[in-house]
């Protein structure tokens, strides 16, 4: 993974200021709170950055819906998921791969790094990656330690590769603990909440970017 950015990441139509290449953005609340919305907004943000999914606890029919529904345009190859569902989806093609289980972290990474390689192929030199959500991975492991290992392992390809990383993990089902050592990975932490007319989100650890609530827009 050698590819270049040539400019920061951005997301038109949010609260949210441009973030540097290399840049793993934490995405925490509750999943019926908009936390999948709001992730799935950034990852769409871009129409000429390729994207990349890991689809945890959701399948890639209900990510590809979702990006549908912000029209995000998952054409020619931009959009590439990991399933880790045990049903795979035949008729999606190509650009989704399947993962027997969530526990299988290394399958997942072998699959992952295959299918940026091939959104890179493609003549995507910028790519977004997401993981929705880490929850399985940590539920489905025997040693949570793997699973901070493998977050580790994906960050640091992201920052290699000059990529945006958008991963989602719901607080409230986990330990504190846990929370923190995965937050750890992180360059910056988005909080999301359920406000009066959409999500609302906060950021933490990164300047220049909103401090208080502030609709997702």
């Amino acid at each position: 993974m050698s590819q270049r950015h040539d400019s920061r990441y951005t997301f038109p139509g949010t609260p949210l200021n441009p973030v540097d290449q290399g840049t793993n953005l934490l995405v925490t609340g509750p999943i019926l709170d908009g936390t999948r919305e709001t992730a799935l907004r950034l990852l769409a943000a871009d129409p000429n950055d390729g994207v990349v999914v890991v689809a945890a606890d959701t399948s890639a029919r209900e990510i590809l819906e979702g990006f549908d529904s912000l029209d995000c345009d998952v054409s020619g190859g931009r959009v590439r998921i990991v399933d880790c569902g045990q049903n795979s989806d035949e008729e999606l093609g190509e650009f989704v791969t399947s993962v027997s289980t969530p526990a299988d972290l290394t399958g997942i990474g072998i699959e992952y790094s295959a299918q940026y390689e091939q959104v890179y192929a493609r003549g995507y030199d910028a790519v977004r990656t997401g993981i929705y959500t880490l929850t399985p991975l940590l539920v489905f492991s025997d040693d949570v330690r793997s699973v901070f290992r493998f977050v580790n392992i994906v960050t640091s390809r992201i920052r290699t590769a000059d990529g945006l990383g958008v991963c989602v993990l719901d607080p409230d089902a986990h330990d504190d603990r846990v929370v923190g050592s995965i937050a750890q990975s992180f360059d910056g932490r988005i909080d999301v909440r359920a406000g009066d007319d959409g999500p609302e989100i906060r950021v933490k650890g990164l300047p220049d970017q909103p401090r208080e609530w502030t609709p997702m827009g």
